[in-house]
């Protein structure tokens, strides 16, 4: 008797290497830790210490906005990334960016990155611009159908357990459903910070759909 499986709405994560890492951080971890101090939590995230400018940059030091060039520049790498991840010819658009700085034991409560009504996106990405393994902390996502899961035998199709926690290295961008929740945990006080730029993105075209 023969037999077939097939796997029904697989949920998946990318990881692929941003091409000259070091270049931008050298250029953009100098300005992004002068310009944290100047930048507040939002008032509903739940967290401590976080610098992160995704409620707005310091007026004057934009990197992202106002047809700032480091927009471009970090822009060409990205989709470098993902022209190596989508397996059709595609088109997008970045709809949101901001960084976020790590340095005293910071965390990141559980969130994901639907947006609302007029910012929806498809898919999240987070850049690991300044990370050490030793030190800091990969972000970790969870089974959005942990609880439905609890009550049905899957064979083991879900091999990862309720939480799934990805292996960073500097320079490492992550693409993932901007639906899927994730957190990070406290990180250790390092004189090292733990920089990154995450975005969100909108689809526009995957092969001949609109």
């Amino acid at each position: 008797m023969s037999s077939e499986r097939i796997e029904l709405f697989p949920i998946t994560v990318f990881k692929a290497k941003v091409r000259d890492n070091k270049a931008i951080k050298k250029l953009l971890c100098p300005r992004i830790t002068e310009n944290s101090e100047n930048l507040t939590i939002p008032s509903d995230w739940i967290t401590s210490k976080i610098k992160t400018s995704f409620d707005g940059e310091p007026q004057g030091s934009e990197l992202f906005y106002n047809d700032s060039p480091y927009l471009n520049f970090v822009s060409e790498r990205y989709f470098e990334c993902m022209k190596s991840i989508f397996d059709k010819q595609f088109q997008y658009i970045i709809n949101k960016i901001w960084y976020n700085v790590y340095r005293d034991g910071e965390y990141q409560e559980e969130h994901d990155h639907l947006g609302n009504t007029f910012h929806q996106s498809h898919f999240s990405c987070i850049h690991f611009l300044s990370y050490n393994k030793e030190e800091h902390r990969p972000p970790e996502f969870r089974d959005p159908l942990s609880q439905l899961r609890n009550l049905s035998i899957e064979f083991e199709t879900n091999r990862c357990g309720e939480i799934y926690t990805p292996i960073i290295e500097e320079g490492d961008l992550l693409v993932f459903p901007s639906y899927l929740v994730h957190r990070v945990l406290p990180c250790k006080k390092t004189d090292y910070p733990r920089i990154t730029i995450s975005f969100n993105i909108k689809v526009l075209k995957y092969g001949d759909e609109e």
